[in-house]
């Protein structure tokens, strides 16, 4: 298989079924967050097509986050898009603040995970793809995050253990390692049609500024920088997993019979 840095577009079925093998067994449901972008829509296309070949059941939700005047329509071409591929379909409206003291694309973000976690499924799958990891790494970095922050997002969050547990499922993101440049070349090449969100182009948003004003620059010196903050991002993971790892060591001598003991904390470093 084509490593993703190269990945042709006829190779990423392939690249996403290698992924979910990894994580999805026979027999679970997989629930793809539908925007009707383009990421989403080719992911959608994916899937649809896995569904058989690796026996997971398909369904696909859309949140209307009815902040542009645009959203029903959103809403109508996504349900369109699934009863093309026989997948089932919901949408739930979610309301989102205005002004909310986090920002707008903070609350809305809140407000679709909340919907993401009271879902029935074993996954939640988004489409996240190498462009968002290295957006949401230098996002970080301006916060001043620490390594967790800066471990971006996982491939994986969360899973049930077992089949049936209850819970929040679990959240996968089989693009993270894509270019968004594949996943618009894929939909192209089959024709289909996507929406474009017209907040995308907005430089008001601190994500939509990095996108269009600072990576483009990065770009022409350092072509390379998706791949390379993705390596980052898993660096920073390891180094949070290993730092967690760190404190159950010392909390094992600290923390006794649900209790603190000052003494043994004394012996660590500040």
């Amino acid at each position: 298989m084509a490593s993703s840095k190269k990945l042709p577009p006829d190779e990423l079925p392939s690249f996403v079924e290698h992924k979910l093998r990894q994580w999805v067994r026979p027999g679970q449901h997989l629930e793809l967050a539908l925007s009707g972008g383009v990421d989403s829509v080719a992911l959608l296309e994916i899937l649809a097509r896995l569904r058989a070949t690796l026996g997971f059941h398909l369904s696909a939700l859309h949140v209307n986050h009815q902040i542009s005047p645009n959203a029903a329509a959103w809403a109508d071409f996504c349900a369109r898009l699934c009863a093309e591929r026989d997948v089932p379909y919901a949408t739930i409206a979610v309301h989102v603040s205005r002004p909310d003291p986090k920002g707008l694309e903070a609350a809305a973000r809140e407000a679709r995970y909340r919907v993401f976690c009271a879902r029935h499924c074993d996954f939640v799958v988004l489409a996240h793809h190498l462009d968002d990891q290295a957006e949401t790494l230098l996002l970080q970095l301006l916060r001043g995050a620490g390594v967790k922050g800066l471990s971006a997002m996982p491939e994986v969050r969360g899973q049930r253990a077992e089949e049936g547990r209850e819970g929040a499922p679990a959240v996968l993101r089989p693009l993270l390692e894509v270019p968004r440049q594949t996943l618009r070349d894929y939909v192209k090449e089959r024709g289909i049609p996507w929406v474009e969100d017209e907040s995308n182009v907005n430089p008001a948003f601190d994500r939509n500024f990095l996108r269009h004003h600072l990576l483009p620059v990065l770009e022409r010196r350092f072509p390379a920088y998706r791949t390379t903050f993705h390596r980052a991002c898993r660096n920073f993971a390891e180094a949070a997993e290993l730092l967690d790892d760190l404190a159950g060591i010392d909390g094992a001598e600290a923390l006794l019979r649900d209790r603190l003991d000052l003494y043994a904390l004394r012996g660590l470093s500040p």
